[in-house]
């Protein structure tokens, strides 16, 4: 029924790290190589440090699902510190993790079987740049660099595309931005 190429993404953190951004960024970059793009929030209590998700989806085809993604093939976690079971319901069987954490993932190895995990240490590297709000690193360009060179969706420059001139700063998201493309890393297969 919808396009074999169809690809869902869930988006994980807390409000103030930029998930919904990266999600929406996400989508221009899928839209500007020729697929359809969804992307969207969902929201708890809306404050800065509450659970938030997000949701991508795109394919090749303008025909998709509707809805909330509860079987993604991606998972983003913009917070180390959210307990994995709230991240990794749905995950499809070879499903793909990208984490915020450096490449030491302690306890979670053994939780995360029968899917591939991708971290890169972007709380490192944003707070690094100057990029922090309210005493949190804005680590949504770093992951956002690390999620589009784990999809193969689009080359670097259409994602400096996207950002330059669209958000604050936009100088340094693009340099973290690059960072996270370059320095993401497979722990896990």
């Amino acid at each position: 029924m919808f396009s074999k190429d169809l690809r869902e993404i869930r988006f994980h953190g807390r409000g103030g790290q930029g998930a919904v951004l990266s999600a929406t960024l996400a989508a221009e970059v899928a839209f500007r190589m020729g697929y359809y793009p969804q992307a969207f929030p969902f929201f708890g209590a809306e404050r800065r440090g509450a659970p938030v998700m997000a949701f991508l989806r795109y394919s090749s085809s303008f025909l998709m699902p509707r809805s909330r993604i509860y079987n993604p093939d991606y998972i983003v976690v913009f917070d180390p510190e959210l307990p994995w079971e709230t991240f990794r319901e749905g995950l499809k069987e070879g499903g793909v993790i990208l984490v915020n954490a450096n490449s030491d993932l302690g306890l979670w190895s053994k939780e995360l079987s029968n899917c591939k995990v991708h971290s890169i240490d972007a709380s490192r590297i944003a707070a690094g740049a100057g990029l922090i709000s309210s005493g949190m690193p804005l680590v949504s360009s770093v992951m956002l660099g690390a999620l589009v060179k784990i999809l193969e969706i689009a080359p670097f420059h259409i994602l400096e595309e996207c950002l330059e001139r669209k958000i604050p700063q936009w100088e340094k998201n693009i340099s973290v931005a690059r960072r996270g493309f370059l320095e993401v890393k497979e722990v896990r297969s």
